[in-house]
């Protein structure tokens, strides 16, 4: 699709943010030791046919629609990428971590989809419609070169068809608010653009903090430190703060905490009416992922998401320390190894751990105890067999158990609900352009929430309230089924 450079100016940083830059990772609770684990050990919990494997589906489902399996990833893509480190590399010292390059910035900005903006990143945008993100000439798929590679500002969302998917929903996303939500706006395109992208960008945010997390999340545990950063408290957060005037990735959020997204996914997903159990990773449709959706398998979020009232979508799996199949056999064209172990997610997210020396979840639940709610310090994982590993548990797994032991495996345990919020709070609180920091609360636009619809519509005269949507269970004025309905909409 591109046909030449694309003449206009942008930029995909937010304005006045110091700590939006490719970034390094960092340790949140560097005083803590770091809990060896072995390959052996590794295998045991995370290996194919251990205990992390959820051979037959046979976990029951939460209460997170499916789709947020899928946009947590692609958050994920947002904020952190380690190109660096070994799988079976030997434990790093805080010093060598301290040096490992984040490929992302470690901000809520969209530079996933962004790139580095038009000027440094040409080939995302549309070249004959300057200052839109490019789309495939069918409409549903992502833009790609000759050889089938997507234009987009991080190849990781095309690894399956889902996220490849939700990636495409938010270029259109930034499209048509480009075209129909923008203000008059003297000075010309990049203005607009610049407009567009701010918009985007506050609305993901949103998203993420008062959709996604508060879904996630233990509620007493959101409710309090949402309440802290809505309330601007000065302490908040406790342990993750700017270094040298720049936010890193703390390792135990990255390698840990935010890989619950894995534990949300199942092996077998409904794509359309059609096609009502698609596998993750599609080989029928040649779809193993970073190629070509198929028109067969363009997905209709209403199967995912509560875009429709009258289809009840799917939901994700429950949080409890089970991986579904599909991910514990990753394909060859994610990780070209043949290794078994190699190919099993949650294998790699242990060993992982191990070499980026993640404390036990007990000790990290020990120094999260002292400031947030729910969090109990006497709480073991069982490890059968394993007094061991029960006693002193890797990070990753210890956090799973608790959701499955303490939550019924509704949502995150209080341990791994405070270290996202810890993470996604900093993010939003250090960045002085978030939606947060603007004069007056920011609002959905109405054309894109549910105010379009008439719902909210009493509370919406007096702006949200911001305080509702930290302590209201089912308050979700703007949630991202709205963002299909207002992108798909005639």
């Amino acid at each position: 699709m591109q046909k030449g450079p694309v003449h206009h100016h942008g930029v995909s940083k937010a304005h006045g943010c110091k700590h939006v830059a490719v970034s390094t990772f960092s340790k949140l609770f560097p005083d803590l030791p770091g809990l060896p684990l072995s390959v052996e050990d590794a295998a045991l919990l995370g290996g194919p046919g251990g205990l992390k494997h959820d051979f037959d589906g046979n976990s029951p489902d939460c209460a997170i629609p499916a789709g947020y399996a899928f946009f947590a990833q692609f958050v994920d893509h947002d904020v952190t990428l380690d190109a660096t480190t070994a799988l079976r590399g030997a434990p790093l010292s805080n010093e060598a971590i301290a040096k490992l390059p984040n490929i992302r910035s470690a901000s809520l900005d969209l530079d996933c989809v962004y790139g580095f903006g038009p000027e440094a990143s040409p080939h995302i945008f549309d070249p004959e419609r300057p200052g839109r993100l490019a789309v495939a000439e069918n409409g549903f798929d992502l833009a790609r070169s000759p050889g089938g590679v997507a234009l987009i500002g991080d190849p990781r969302n095309d690894e399956n068809l889902f996220v490849s998917q939700m990636h495409l929903l938010f270029h259109r996303f930034h499209n048509r608010i480009f075209d129909e939500r923008l203000p008059p706006i003297p000075g010309g395109r990049a203005q607009r653009f610049e407009y567009a992208q701010e918009s985007a960008r506050f609305h993901y945010q949103w998203l993420v903090l008062f959709d996604f997390l508060k879904r996630l999340c233990d509620p007493a545990v959101y409710e309090f430190a949402v309440g802290k950063l809505i309330a601007k408290d000065a302490a908040f957060p406790y342990f993750y703060k700017p270094a040298h005037g720049h936010l890193t990735m703390p390792v135990e959020f990255s390698v840990a905490a935010y890989r619950v997204g894995h534990t949300l996914v199942r092996s077998v997903y409904a794509a359309n009416q059609d096609q009502l159990d698609v596998e993750l990773f599609e080989d029928a449709f040649g779809a193993l992922g970073f190629s070509e959706a198929p028109e067969e398998l363009v997905v209709d979020w209403r199967y995912l998401l509560p875009v429709d009232d009258c289809l009840a979508p799917r939901m994700c799996k429950a949080v409890d320390p089970l991986l579904a199949d599909e991910l514990q056999r990753l394909p060859l064209p994610v990780v070209p190894s043949n290794s078994p172990n190699d190919r099993a997610l949650a294998f790699r997210n242990l060993l992982r751990g191990n070499s980026l020396s993640l404390p036990s979840g007990q000790a990290v639940a020990a120094e999260l105890a002292a400031h947030y709610p729910g969090i109990d310090t006497s709480y073991q994982p069982t490890v059968p067999g394993r007094p061991d590993l029960s006693a002193q548990t890797p990070l990753f797994f210890y956090l799973l158990a608790e959701s499955a032991d303490r939550q019924g495996g509704e949502r995150f345990g209080a341990v791994g609900s405070a270290l996202i919020l810890e993470v996604f709070g900093g993010m939003l609180k250090y960045c002085e352009t978030s939606f947060l920091h603007q004069a007056e609360r920011w609002q959905p636009d109405p054309c894109i929430s549910k105010e379009r619809y008439g719902w909210f519509s009493d509370r919406y005269r007096e702006g949200f309230d911001y305080e509702a949507l930290a302590r209201t269970p089912d308050y979700y004025p703007f949630d991202l089924a709205d963002v299909v309905r207002f992108v798909e909409a005639d």
